[in-house]
């Protein structure tokens, strides 16, 4: 009799762990960890400023004259002081910023 109740219980053990690793298991509802945080129209302004300040020294001083949200970031547009002594004399930028912190310039051909 002893051994009969060792054996149903070794039984509902398994059947107790299975059916745990199930549960866990099924938790693909919530993206991979870690997540990056929604940026602050702030927090993109400034990252796109020490990006332009990397890339292109020589457009400063600049104000920011367009930020756009969009789902994945921000959109952010920099213009320069008109500056007649400088080539071109007034410069625009457009930079994009991803959650990720992610930043890149968008640069358009002729």
């Amino acid at each position: 009799m002893h051994f009969v109740s060792r054996a149903t219980a070794v039984a509902s053990l398994f059947v107790l762990s299975s059916a745990v690793l199930v549960g866990c298991g099924g938790g693909h509802d919530f993206p991979a960890s870690p997540v990056s945080a929604i940026l602050t129209d702030r927090e993109a302004a400034r990252l796109a400023e020490l990006h332009l300040n990397d890339i292109a020294p020589d457009a400063s001083p600049r104000d920011i004259v367009s930020l756009e949200t969009t789902g994945k970031g921000h959109v952010i547009g920099f213009e320069t002081m008109f500056d007649e002594a400088k080539n071109p004399p007034k410069q625009s930028r457009l930079v994009v910023v991803k959650h990720n912190g992610d930043v890149r310039e968008v640069t358009f051909k002729d």
